[in-house]
């Protein structure tokens, strides 16, 4: 790795990752906002001391700054976001921080031994069938052959793919997809989503990854909310118990098919069991769980162990202590506990009240 250079993509996300614009970094380092859009460009040199002020005021270690271009960057169509509008701001530090997990992950996977990617992608323009034969490809391919789905993250898991629990600091966002070297996909999930709704999620985000890479499709969104449903629920199957929906009868549902009731009534609505009278009424009903189903009925949140497995390695079998792991990932101690080491059930917890509190603000 060629440590010589100050690259200036890493400036850029190292700033973004922060939450910090051009100006406030330029007011903090006593410089125009001029000066400092030239050195994020490479229009100009930067000297040692100012990348060491930077690396103060950003929170890294001066060897940040001189790492290569993260590989992933060349392919920014596939980065796939499952979320609903987000202000720009909060969405640039959160590509920051997963620039910087991926490319460090990227690195961790070269001293760990483990099996190629085996989720196959499919050409949409090639195949000749509809998304939900894709998904029920996928189930096949994978043994599932009849009712629910019993833990979609270990199914990813199993196909070496990575799920990676995430804080995004904001339910706005439910996860982000991408793949990296050798093909290997990441799936970020939002550590405050419930369980049902992150097995959609991730379902959601399994079908761009299969589907999308390498395209821009108009309707990509709704393509990868088909793949999941048909995934989860799929139709020939769910078809007889969509009859004669009511509140009780979609609560008992979500329990057998471990999606969530409004999920249920969605996929009655598509599949056509159910009258748009009667569709409209259950979503009056339904309305009073708009912030949060039945606790009762809650779907136990899958656990994913591959990502905390790959840094196991390197603290339990090759001995690093945190200042050693630290140094190698080229981070503060503090971002290597932050992104790599497991959160603990308190700081899920705290993260949940954080975003109930910003909710009951108003805040995005």
């Amino acid at each position: 790795m060629n440590l010589e250079i100050f690259n200036p993509v890493w400036l850029v996300i190292a700033r973004q990752a922060r939450g910090i614009t051009q100006k406030e970094l330029a007011d903090s380092l006593a410089v125009n906002q001029g000066w400092l859009s030239r050195i994020e460009s490479g229009l100009r040199t930067i000297s040692e001391d100012k990348v060491k002020q930077l690396a103060d005021i950003l929170g890294y270690p001066t060897d940040f700054f001189y790492q290569p271009n993260p590989l992933y960057l060349a392919g920014m169509t596939d980065v796939f976001h499952r979320k609903i509008s987000v202000p720009e701001k909060t969405l640039d530090k959160i590509n920051g921080e997963l620039t910087i997990i991926a490319t460090r992950l990227e690195q961790l996977l070269q001293g760990v031994e483990i099996e190629s990617n085996s989720i196959k992608t499919v050409d949409l323009e090639e195949f000749n069938g509809t998304i939900e034969e894709i998904a029920d490809m996928m189930r096949s391919n994978w043994g599932i052959h009849s009712g629910s789905v019993p833990n979609v993250t270990k199914l990813v898991e199993d196909a070496n793919g990575i799920v990676i629990p995430f804080n995004f600091g904001t339910r706005r966002i439910d996860a982000v997809s991408f793949c990296i070297a050798k093909s290997r996909p990441l799936f970020f999930i939002n550590v405050t989503s419930p369980g049902d709704r992150l097995r959609f999620t991730l379902c959601h985000e399994l079908g761009h990854i299969i589907m999308h890479q390498g395209t821009l499709r108009e309707k990509r969104e709704e393509e990868a909310d088909s793949f999941a449903a048909e995934f989860l629920m799929p139709a020939r199957q769910v078809v007889p118990y969509l009859d004669n929906l009511t509140l009780p009868k979609l609560a008992t549902l979500k329990i057998q098919w471990k999606v969530s009731m409004a999920a249920i009534l969605k996929r009655a609505q598509t599949l056509k069991t159910i009258t748009p009278y009667e569709a409209k009424k259950l979503w009056m009903q339904m309305s009073r769980y708009r912030m949060r189903e039945p606790e009762e009925l809650d779907i136990p949140i899958e656990i994913p162990y591959l990502f905390r497995e790959i840094v196991d390695v390197y603290q339990n079998e090759l001995q690093y202590d945190i200042k050693e792991l630290s140094k190698m990932l080229h981070l503060s101690e503090e971002d290597t506990y932050r992104f790599f080491l497991e959160p603990s059930k308190e700081e899920v917890a705290k993260a949940a009240i954080e975003e109930a509190e910003r909710l009951l603000k108003g805040d995005n």
